[in-house]
């Protein structure tokens, strides 16, 4: 797949590729309907799984394929994905639910919220022009524990259109966390490392920007004074619930050697010098020129 959804082949491959996952995610919106093809293809990949569980994974690894696609392949496939998707939401699987047992609920929720994850994914792509999961942090310079992300350098009018971009999808993948019956689940542990990774860059784009943010606050006129008010605190929210998500995810076997960063909250104590500005923030008024 990835050989032929890579950039040496005639970008008609590429779009063959992905109707082909799409039209596997379609007949998958509820897998009780899927084919005996289907099933007797995964049994034969996964021996040890039950029957329900087969069915399951019809769906699962669709997004797996897309999603490690996403990641580790061209940027072809990025592109042709985006464009198709602006056609027909090809990771729309809202209708996606098994409630014949309650195993099979858990883990079809589970699928719903990482499709949504997949699709935020593509979305910030849209909005940012690059792959936050693709970025290269610059060497630190001396002194330093870490380079920084591209968002420490923006000015205020980029920050304020990404970094409410990369909040949403660190949303969307905060909300990949399995419940129930879901949890103990092998591929979807499988597919939950690959997110997990990338909640590592995301967040550290999303704390360079918030220290960006805080160095130009006290220059904003007012109408960006009080759109990065609303950056600032929806990150000490998302700071809390990033730190509840890494303890489910510490607790499985798949982030046995992961290294989780030190997760800072931005102070509570500088919002009332923040709302202080705000209201007495200057207006930006525009004066009519005349000829």
């Amino acid at each position: 797949i990835f050989i032929a959804t890579s950039a040496i082949r005639p970008r008609a491959d590429v779009a063959y590729c992905i109707h082909a996952l799409g039209r596997r995610l379609t007949k998958t919106h509820n897998w009780t309907i899927a084919t005996w093809k289907d099933v007797a293809a995964v049994v034969y990949a996964a021996k040890w799984l039950n029957g329900w569980e087969c069915m399951f994974m019809v769906a699962l690894k669709t997004l797996i394929v897309i999603h490690r696609a996403l990641r580790e392949g061209d940027p072809t496939f990025r592109e042709e994905l985006l464009n198709f998707s602006q056609r027909a939401r090809i990771l729309q699987l809202s209708n996606f639910k098994d409630d014949s047992s309650p195993i099979a609920w858990d883990c079809s929720a589970w699928v719903r919220t990482y499709a949504l994850f997949l699709e935020e994914r593509l979305e910030c792509f849209r909005i940012l022009k690059y792959d936050i999961e693709a970025e290269r942090l610059p060497r630190p310079d001396q002194g330093q524990d870490k380079g920084y992300s591209r968002t420490r350098e923006l000015d205020s009018e980029e920050l304020l259109t990404q970094l409410p971009a990369l909040q949403q999808l660190l949303h969307r993948l905060i909300g990949c966390r399995p419940e129930g019956a879901a949890i103990g689940n092998y591929v979807i542990q499988y597919a939950l490392a690959l997110v997990l990774k990338e909640s590592f860059k995301i967040y550290c784009a999303i704390n360079d920007g918030i220290i960006n943010l805080v160095d130009k606050f006290f220059e904003m006129p007012r109408h960006e004074a009080v759109n990065a008010l609303d950056v600032y605190k929806r990150a000490g929210q998302q700071a809390n619930s990033l730190s509840d998500f890494y303890e489910v995810c510490k607790g499985l076997e798949l982030a046995r050697n992961f290294q989780f960063p030190v997760l800072r909250e931005p102070p509570q104590s500088f919002l009332a010098t923040m709302e202080e500005y705000i209201r007495e923030a200057p207006r930006v008024v525009s004066v009519p020129t005349e000829p």
